[in-house]
């Protein structure tokens, strides 16, 4: 009996290192679910009741249960029967997301588990659902209530998953009842072989969480993909928005005009359009942020061939505290554009554009500022030829890229100021 406590000790140790490293590697998981918070209270609760029964097994010798023994083995009693109720939380949170179910159908298998536990706790000094004396461990005659218990609180996910399996995934719904009817075999097998039984409902309820955490893993696989290609479409469309053909043929019609009044100018000129071609493309295949140093060249080539059309209309400032901070590409370009275009192109004697960034504890700012006509407002989707869709690119890769915000001001006759903030922490 030492060998098979030795071995099955070690089993279980080896199951709780598994779930350790499913630990550590979902604690790099930035922004975790619902469903992938209430895993990882599961996972948690996992380690804990593998790693307690393996010290059970460890400090018993020759079915001798010493009183440290008994101690290991009751808080990993304890911990099924939380575990029981921490997977009822992890279905009701799932179907809640397809049904909008309410979140009470999960607290009552907790009512379940704390009343399991309260049932074996007291037993350690009443005796009533166990009792170990002379270190022999015997079951009492509260032994087959808290059974009944567990057995009620596997059958009421087993009802709520049938209940709702047409509403949940295929997939889902088969893992859910997979994992029910295995711990129910488990149970049934611990008490026709016992020595073996315990060790198996516990592995059993190892492979079912790593079941439920790869089929988590590969949901957020495929939700970072679609949002990989939602971000390629979005750049996509933001650079196809920033190439206008009325801004490509008052640049070229610029650079015509200097081939004959300044052919080196009009050379600067054919190099910074160049510049600013190349930028908005090379935007379309860059997956990840880039240096707002980066960003600016960008805007500066693109200020630079306005300066040709409008001369001194258009005056520009730029008021840079640091230039040193990650954001998505794209992202200022965007803005400048409406302020050169919709403000100060609008604006009779036309005006200055400013280009502002401060740091500070919290994280960045950008601000974008024009004294021109203002009267914008990026709610309000008129036609009135604007580049909303820009904007609201611009809003969209700024909050999934880098969690950052965009709030544009406009007052009319007093020009439109834009607010990128961008969180420290990214």
């Amino acid at each position: 009996m030492e060998n098979y406590n030795y071995t099955y000790a070690m089993v279980e140790f080896f199951a709780a290192l598994i779930i350790l490293v499913l630990l550590i590697e979902s604690h790099f998981i930035s922004k975790p679910s619902n469903r992938g918070r209430i895993l990882n209270i599961l996972l948690r609760t996992l380690f804990l009741l593998l790693a307690s029964d393996g010290a059970s097994y460890m400090l018993s010798k020759s079915g001798y249960m010493s009183n440290s023994a008994e101690i290991f083995f009751l808080i990993s009693t304890s911990l099924a029967y939380v575990m029981l109720a921490i997977f009822n939380y992890y279905v009701i949170i799932h179907i809640r997301e397809k049904t909008g179910i309410s979140l009470w159908f999960g607290h009552i298998g907790l009512v379940f588990a704390v009343v399991e536990s309260l049932l074996w706790i007291t037993s350690y000094k009443l005796g009533t659902v166990y009792s170990v004396t002379a270190g022999v461990y015997k079951r009492r005659e509260l032994f087959w209530l808290s059974q009944f218990i567990a057995i009620g609180m596997i059958a009421y996910i087993f009802i709520i998953t049938v209940l709702f399996f047409n509403k949940l995934k295929r997939r889902d719904g088969i893992i859910f009842i997979s994992c029910v009817l295995g711990l129910l075999f488990s149970i049934g097998l611990r008490e026709i072989v016992p020595d073996i039984g315990i060790p198996v409902v516990y592995l059993i309820v190892t492979l079912s969480v790593i079941g439920l955490y790869i089929v988590l893993h590969i949901e957020q696989n495929v939700l970072l993909r679609i949002k990989d290609e939602k971000l390629v479409q979005s750049r996509i469309s933001i650079m196809l928005s920033q190439i206008r053909p009325h801004f490509l043929y008052n640049a070229l019609n610029a650079i015509h005009y200097l081939c004959e009044k300044d052919p080196k100018l009009a050379q600067k000129a054919i190099a910074e359009f160049s510049d600013y071609l190349r930028g908005n493309l090379d935007s379309v295949s860059v997956d990840r942020t880039v240096l707002f140093s980066k960003e600016l060249e960008h805007i500066k080539n693109y200020l630079f061939l306005e300066k040709l059309r409008y001369e001194d209309e258009l005056e520009i400032a730029y008021e840079l505290g640091t230039i040193a901070f990650f954001l998505p590409p794209l992202t200022v370009q965007p803005l400048v554009e409406n302020a050169v275009r919709y403000g100060i192109g609008q604006a009779i004697d036309g005006g200055k554009l400013t280009i502002k960034t401060v740091e500070h504890d919290e994280g960045y700012e950008i601000f974008v500022i024009d004294d021109g006509v203002g009267g914008y407002d990026p709610d309000n989707k008129k036609e009135d030829g604007r580049s909303h869709v820009g904007i609201d690119n611009v809003r969209e890769r700024l909050a999934l890229m880098v969690g950052g915000t965009l709030e544009i001001e406009s007052e009319k006759g007093k020009g439109t100021t834009a607010r990128i903030f961008i969180p420290r922490i990214h």
